[in-house]
């Protein structure tokens, strides 16, 4: 039986931080890791602040750039590997569940529709997709796959300071690609 695996896409697979420092830097205050999940708890004005919301709300969350130049390979070589099950399961708060299915193609990473999973919880789908290994940044869901006996890696790096808390508690590294290399998902 194949491996049930899922990768979260915003800081996992797309490099978020990068579209936060742009926001944040349009207002000409200086970019600070946020320490919080909820955008109004990192300490900026309110207009960041809201510029942030709006943009993990909006359409440009769609034109997120991949972290690394690999992945869109490395995921397609997971996906058609019998040995894995490979599911992109997402939080997003999504006009258009094909706008998501477009930016991976957009990016060179295949998935079929029903390998893309929009839920809140995400733990709803890691228990209904019966996933045995989870890759995510989210501190919200890293906790509820401990909680729950889902075997989870942490994706933890000096742009998600709002994980750090749990690094001593759970397997972390600061990008998917070394996740899946220690884990021995790829070689190096």
């Amino acid at each position: 039986m194949a491996i049930r695996i899922s990768v979260d896409l915003d800081n996992t697979v797309f490099n978020m931080a990068e579209k936060y420092r742009a926001v944040i830097e349009s207002f000409h205050e200086k970019y600070v890791p946020p320490v919080s999940y909820d955008v109004y708890k990192n300490g900026y004005s309110v207009a960041v602040a809201d510029a942030l919301h709006e943009l993990l709300n909006s359409d440009q969350i769609y034109k997120t750039r991949v972290f690394d130049n690999r992945i869109p390979k490395v995921l397609n070589s997971i996906y058609n590997n019998p040995k894995y099950d490979l599911f992109y399961v997402t939080e997003r708060l999504i006009k258009n569940h094909l706008d998501t299915l477009g930016q991976l193609e957009h990016s060179g990473i295949i998935c079929e529709d029903n390998h893309l999973v929009h839920r809140i919880p995400k733990l709803d789908a890691l228990k209904e997709y019966e996933i045995q290994l989870c890759f995510d940044d989210a501190p919200h869901v890293v906790s509820d796959c401990l909680e729950n006996n889902i075997d989870v890696v942490m994706i933890s790096n000096p742009d998600t300071a709002y994980n750090h808390h749990l690094c001593e508690h759970v397997e972390h590294y600061p990008d998917l690609m070394t996740a899946l290399i220690k884990r021995g998902i790829i070689m190096e």
